[in-house]
This record gives structure tokens, sequence and C-alpha cells, in this order.
């Protein structure tokens, strides 16, 4: 039997992945105490790193699936990724082309998580979103090449190339809504479990140099919708948001903490699972 006759045309659970580059590794370890408490999506939905680990889930949405996403996240080469090295000096920004360094190791990344070479291929269905260069507008892609489609989801402006699909030209999903909820809200899921890896509670220091500032204000504006989302969760849905972890001082292009990341992860989603569990059945 084809996997699309399985498919329900309105989900009931949705799985919302954020963005947060080497951060993604959290996802992972959510998503281990979410298998493992018997939570299963209908729908994933991401947005630029969390867009390769929901393509990566749909693959195969099992806890087997999973283990196979851990095996990758503990397994990066950061050199690969980042060829260019420490994002540092204007220098660098400055200098001619759209991008201060290739794509190449992530296409690579991409294209080793994933079995399928089409989004509408995947196990269950996959919305991945990205942000049109030239019109401002945010765009998801549900079908064609998904490697194309979660490169222009993670091209961090100015870090990784804009990526052209179809003549046009998209960057970073998470310029306009990078923790996609209402998408899930849209499809009609009745339950939605967000994981966002910028979820916790720290002060934000005061910058002191001008690249700081702007780093800083992009990190603002991309988690503003996220609290007014959750802030005013939408009536009938079941919103669900995961606590993350702090990871404390961690450069850009730091994967070596992947596999702690993962655990702590892991062991703080699952204390919330279970008292979120006891807490809907005192409410029943």
């Amino acid at each position: 039997m084809s996997v699309r006759l399985l498919r329900k045309p309105t989900p009931g659970t949705a799985f919302v992945f954020g963005g947060g580059g080497n951060l993604g590794a959290v996802q992972v370890g959510m998503l281990q105490a979410l298998f493992e408490a018997g939570v299963v999506p209908d729908v994933v939905i991401g947005c630029s790193v969390g867009a390769l680990n929901a393509a990566g889930l749909a693959a195969d949405p099992t806890a087997a699936g999973v283990a196979r996403m851990r095996e990758i996240w503990a397994h990066l080469d950061a050199d690969s990724l980042w060829p260019a090295g420490r994002i540092s000096g204007l220098w660098m920004l400055g200098r001619k082309g759209q991008a201060i360094q290739p794509n190449t190791g992530l296409r690579g990344l991409v294209e080793r998580t994933l079995p399928y070479y089409r989004l509408e291929d995947a196990a269950i269905p996959v919305h991945v979103n990205a942000t049109s260069l030239r019109t401002g507008r945010g765009h998801w892609f549900t079908s064609g090449p998904a490697v194309d489609a979660i490169l222009a989801s993670a091209a961090l402006p100015s870090v990784f190339p804009p990526v052209f699909i179809a003549g046009e030209p998209y960057i970073d999903g998470g310029v306009v809504d990078n923790v996609p909820i209402s998408r899930a809200v849209a499809l009609g899921a009745r339950r939605v479990f967000v994981l966002h890896v910028g979820n916790f509670e720290r002060p934000r220091q005061l910058p002191r140099r001008p690249i700081d500032v702007l780093l800083q204000s992009f990190s603002i504006a991309r988690n503003h919708r996220f609290l007014a989302e959750t802030d005013d969760p939408p009536e009938g849905v079941d919103l669900v948001v995961l606590p993350a972890v702090d990871p404390g001082r961690i450069r850009r292009n730091d994967f070596s903490r992947s596999g702690e990341l993962m655990d702590r992860a892991y062991a703080v989603t699952r204390e919330f699972l279970t008292g979120h569990r006891s807490a809907a059945v005192a409410r029943s």
C-alpha cells in the first residue's frame, strides 16, 4: 500500500521544530523522550536546523529513526560544515559575494540524513519554510526536491548563500517564522508539541561590540513571534511547549557538545512529560 494513502487529511498531532543551528541536537534528545512516552507525530513542521530534523524524522518516525538521528548528530564534523571557521571580523561580512562560505558541507549532511529525494516521499507529511529574498515573504515547501528545500530553510543570512528554487532566491525561514506554530494550527492539528531550542530563561548580556548588538537584535526578532503565539495560544489546541536546556557559552560552529546536549534534553523532556501527563489526568 502506498504511504500516501495512510496520511490523515487533518493531523491529530504535530511536531514543530524551531531553528537554532548547532543547538538542533537538543531536539533529538526531546524526540527520544517523546517517543519513549508514546507520543508520535502525524505531521512534522520545521525551520532551519529544525527543517533538517523534521525531514530526518519524517523518513522514519519511530524510535529507531530517532536513534539514527542521534548517531548522525553525535558524529557531526564541524570542519566540513563550517569551512570558514569562526564567524569573526567585520571584514568577512564586507567581502564581495552573498555569503562568507559555501553550503557544500551542509548539503552533504542533508543528503546523508535523508533516504528520500522528494519531500512528498517521506513516511509522514513534512513542511519546511524559507524566506524569499526578493519579496520578503515566507514560503512553505511540502513537495519537490527535499535537499534544496532544507538548504533554503537553513540558509543563515550572510553565512550560507541564498538557495535558488524555480528561479526564486530563498534564505533562512527563521527570518520570518523561526518556530512555525501557526502552520500546525492552520493544518488543523489538535495537539502541537513545540521543540524550540531557545526555550530557556537567561538574562541577555549587554553587548560590547556593534556586531554583538546586530546578532542579539536578530535573535530577539526571531523569537518575538514565538513569544506572541505562546502567550496567546489558539483555542481548542493542546499546545505543549517543551523545555529546552541552557547550553551556556557555546560557539555557533561548535558541535563537540552534541552528545551532552542530547542527553540533557532527553532528561529534562522526560521529566516534563511525566508532569504534563499527571496534570492532564488531574484535569480530566
